[in-house]
C-alpha cells in the first residue's frame, strides 16, 4: 500500500481512506513517542553529568559530595563553598534576595577555584559547560577565608605611572672568583 499516493489522492479528491489515515496517524505517533523517550534520555543524562560535576567541585572544596543530592543542604553547602555562614541559606524564603545571591555565587565561585571573575558570566550564562571545567580541571580550592585569589589585573588604575620603576642597584662590591690555575705538564727527556 502506498501510504503517499493515497494521501495525496485524497487531499486532491475530498475522499479519506480511513484505513490509510489511520495508519499515518499510528506511525506519526509512534515518531513522536520515541523522539519523546529520546529527549528524556538526553534530559536524564545532562542531569546525571551535572549532579557529578557539582559533587566534584563540592569535593575539591573539601565539602561532602553527596550533599548536592540533599534538597536543602545543598544550597547550605552552597554558601559555604563562599565562606558564608549557613544562615544566609535562609534568603531562599525571600526569592528577589536569593536571586541576588544566586548571581553573586556565579562570581564568587570562580575566585575560590583561583579563576578570574569574568569566569562567573560562563558560570551564570552556560552553566552546562564552565560547572564541568571546573569540576574536572586541575584548579584547587582556596581553604584560607581571609586570602585573596592571585588575579591579574586587566586593565591598570589611572594613578600608576606608565613607566615602569628602575632596578635597584646594591652597593656591595661584585664578587668576582678566578679561574682555577691549570696544571701544565712538562715534557722531560729521559736519558
Amino acid at each position: 500500500m502506498n501510504f503517499s499516493f493515497e494521501l495525496q489522492w485524497a487531499a486532491l479528491t475530498g475522499n479519506v481512506n480511513p484505513e490509510a489515515m489511520m495508519w499515518m496517524s499510528t506511525i506519526l505517533w509512534a515518531f513522536f513517542g520515541w523522539m519523546a523517550i529520546i529527549r528524556t534520555i538526553i534530559y536524564l543524562a545532562i542531569i546525571v553529568f551535572m549532579i557529578i560535576s557539582r559533587w566534584r567541585v563540592f569535593k575539591k572544596a573539601g565539602l561532602p559530595g553527596r550533599g548536592i543530592l540533599i534538597p536543602f543542604y545543598n544550597r547550605v553547602l552552597m554558601f559555604k563553598l563562599w565562606w558564608l555562614s549557613g544562615r544566609w541559606t535562609l534568603s531562599i524564603l525571600f526569592p528577589p534576595l536569593f536571586l541576588v545571591m544566586m548571581i553573586i555565587n556565579a562570581f564568587r565561585i570562580p575566585t575560590r577555584f583561583w579563576k578570574h571573575r569574568a569566569y562567573g558570566f560562563g558560570i551564570l550564562f552556560i552553566k552546562i559547560v564552565f560547572i564541568p571545567i571546573l569540576a574536572f580541571d586541575n584548579s584547587k580550592y582556596l581553604e584560607k577565608k581571609n586570602a585573596k585569589p592571585i588575579v591579574k589585573n586587566i586593565a591598570k588604575p589611572a594613578n600608576t605611572p606608565i613607566t615602569t620603576p628602575a632596578k635597584k642597584v646594591s652597593a656591595k662590591k661584585p664578587v668576582t672568583k678566578k679561574a682555577p690555575a691549570k696544571k701544565v705538564k712538562t715534557l722531560t727527556k729521559k736519558k
